[in-house]
């Protein structure tokens, strides 16, 4: 997945949440992001805020955002709640403040978030810009109904600034697997593939535990950590 894939979903999202520690307690607030290029994301805040000297005690930050919306729209025609076509993006990432000298520099080469921070901070001189220059992801486009395609997900994970991402989904031990079907059957997400031993298509495995709890030799591994 491209930069400007990415910037292309946190542009459909709009605000995202993002989330910092101070010490040992989390907090999170709603952030507009101003923008991206190939050296990361761009948000504001002021120095004055808390949500600045979390930042620069700990660069680390936690980010999400969905779209269209969050909300259920009734039920389904199993009763179920009913969500509609959607995705939501999670990024884990390292900020720096960009310099005053660079965001100048880099808003007469004509960069839009830098010309954009330039000018927030003539009405707010405490304004400050930073970048997610570093991090992975993941964007998790849900059709939980199947009205646009035949599986109810697509997970693609990627990373920039140097990170790297482990794969999504559970994982099924070759040296375990008897192909008892078992598993496969009691997946709803179509992520189990047939074969002499059975593999998961960790693009469409929602990690939600069914084939585990019904394999029969304990060949199913849990998720790792992104």
């Amino acid at each position: 997945m491209t930069m400007q894939e990415i910037h292309s979903a946190i542009e459909k999202i709009g605000c995202l949440t993002f989330t910092t520690l101070d010490n040992t307690t989390m907090h999170s607030r709603i952030v507009s992001v101003c923008g991206g290029d190939d050296e990361g994301i761009y948000f504001l805040t002021m120095n004055i805020k808390p949500f600045y000297r979390q930042l620069k005690g700990n660069p680390h930050v936690s980010v999400c955002g969905i779209y269209p919306s969050g909300r259920k729209e009734g039920k389904n025609k199993v009763g179920q709640p009913y969500w509609q076509p959607g995705f939501f993006l999670r990024i884990t990432g390292e900020v720096r403040e960009i310099p005053e000298d660079e965001v100048k520099k880099k808003a007469e080469g004509g960069s839009e978030p830098h010309r954009y921070a330039l000018e927030d901070a003539e009405r707010y001189p405490a304004m400050r810009l930073f970048c997610i220059f570093r991090g992975k992801g993941e964007i998790y486009d849900y059709d939980f109904e199947m009205e646009n395609r035949d599986h109810k997900l697509l997970r693609t994970r990627f990373a920039f600034g140097g990170e790297t991402v482990r794969e999504a989904g559970v994982r099924i031990d070759p040296d375990k697997c008897i192909a008892c079907g078992e598993c496969r059957e009691a997946c709803t997400f179509k992520a189990i593939e047939e074969g002499d031993v059975y593999r998961v298509n960790g693009e469409r495995c929602d990690e939600c535990g069914s084939c585990i709890q019904v394999c029969p030799q304990d060949a199913i591994e849990f998720p790792e950590t992104m």
